[in-house]
């Protein structure tokens, strides 16, 4: 079911839901207010038949006259039955078992008159002591009035309750078409966009409201997905490009080899050509499967206590020209892979040491909360305006065209310090030198 059918069916339901409970209340008590004014008339009719017949003596002329208009005037189509207690006792219980219970006629003679039903007539039984008797008088009366007024107060409701009805479900689709007219658009916005054509966007609704939202988020995501596009397309070309040179080395040395006969010595030189270069698409390929894998893919590698000091001071011994400088006055613990971590630092001391000739300084420094990793050369520096990109995979700097490498090695490191949280900062003045600080947070 669409989601427009699915506002208008829960608003119609709602509706239909409400307006029925509220005509049920309201013809609850609309009923029962009819039915008590009518009992309440049989009632007071009761007491003017006993006033009519018993009191006569005991009023004047005009009271008299007041009484038999009022009479007159009130429940004129009731009838009315007056017994005498002391007369037929049979009869008179006979027809009292017709519209009273037990109860109800032990009540008659508390004085206050008794209400009763029966079939679609209603009545009052009164009990009335005279000086000439004891007497009941029976009123009875059929509410045609306050039944017609019932029964046009439910058709009435019922008509309104269709006719809102009609009007939520007429409201509900126009309403709804309107509100999903935005949200339409964009998903036909969305079936047009395809991964030859990453540059269209969705136009924002101009209503300011949930689903302009959506189109910023939509946008936004876009943005991203383009951005990854074209850094796979990228990243594509430029690991093919870089597979090709050793592999077509590779070929090209053996073309030649097998051209004619050689001797020893010239087998064993183009065996180590070879083995030169497959061992560089080796270490290519490796560095490509480990770029591939997920940064939640690395954080699963196992984690133990680190002791800085030593480790650095490890890297510093093992690569030429480094020297470690410990800055940091204590121990300096961080809970990390070893081997992630040696790849890291080492990809930036194997830079340091290919683009400088002179001394590489390695400094661990600590402040309250933050661990720090130095590590300048004084080579040929970073062009300020290419700062930005080099941990961009293959990207190489305008001024190392005549270094070797793939430009690998930084955005290896840069993706392996990430997932431990780490900021790296550069500062570098070309043909002066190259500063990475590399900052931990303190656990």
């Amino acid at each position: 079911m669409k989601i427009g059918h699915k506002i208008v069916l829960f608003y119609t339901c709602l509706t239909f839901g409400i307006a029925m409970f509220i005509i049920m209340v309201f013809y609850v008590f609309t009923s029962r207010y009819i039915d008590r004014v009518f009992e309440a008339n049989l009632c007071e009719k009761a007491y003017l038949a006993a006033q009519k017949h018993f009191k006569a003596d005991e009023m004047n002329a005009d009271e008299y006259k007041v009484i038999e208009r009022k009479y007159s005037e009130l429940l004129p189509r009731a009838s009315e039955t007056v017994m005498r207690i002391n007369g037929n006792r049979k009869a008179l219980d006979d027809t009292l078992n017709l519209y009273l219970s037990e109860n109800e006629q032990k009540e008659i003679y508390n004085g206050e008159p008794i209400n009763f039903s029966k079939g679609v007539m209603d009545g009052a039984v009164l009990y009335c002591p005279d000086n000439q008797g004891k007497f009941i008088i029976i009123v009875m009366a059929h509410n045609k009035y306050g039944y017609k007024i019932q029964q046009h107060t439910l058709y009435l409701s019922l008509i309104l309750l269709i006719i809102s009805i009609a009007i939520t479900v007429l409201m509900g689709h126009l309403y709804s078409g309107r509100i999903l007219r935005p949200l339409k658009q964009i998903l036909e916005h969305l079936k047009g966009i395809r991964g030859n054509d990453m540059d269209v966007r969705l136009k924002d609704t101009g209503n300011k409201d949930e689903l302009d939202g959506l189109v910023h988020n939509l946008n936004d995501m876009l943005d991203r997905i383009s951005e990854a596009f074209r850094s796979e397309k990228s990243f594509v070309s430029a690991a093919s490009h870089e597979l090709s040179n050793p592999l077509t080395a590779i070929q090209g040395e053996c073309e030649i080899t097998l051209m004619k006969e050689r001797n020893q010595d010239e087998y064993i030189e183009s065996l180590q050509r070879i083995y030169s270069e497959s061992k560089r698409m080796s270490l290519l390929i490796k560095h490509l499967l480990f770029l591939s894998r997920h940064d939640d893919d690395l954080t699963q590698q196992e984690s133990t206590t680190i002791k800085l000091n030593g480790f650095l001071q490890g890297l510093a011994q093992s690569t030429e020209r480094v020297v470690f400088s410990d800055e940091s006055k204590s121990d300096v613990m961080l809970d990390a892979n070893p081997y992630l971590l040696q790849v890291a630092i080492q990809n930036f001391l194997n830079n340091a040491t290919k683009y400088s000739k002179k001394q590489i300084d390695l400094r661990l420094k600590q402040t309250v909360d933050k661990i720090i990793i130095e590590i300048e050369d004084y080579g040929i520096g970073i062009p300020e305006s290419e700062v930005e990109h080099i941990f961009q995979s293959f990207y190489r700097a305008t001024n190392t065209r005549e270094y070797a490498g793939n430009g690998i090695g930084l955005a290896l490191s840069a993706k392996i310090l990430r997932i431990y949280n780490a900021e790296i900062n550069i500062d570098t003045i070309e043909k002066v030198h190259t500063k990475f600080t590399i900052s931990f947070d303190k656990g």
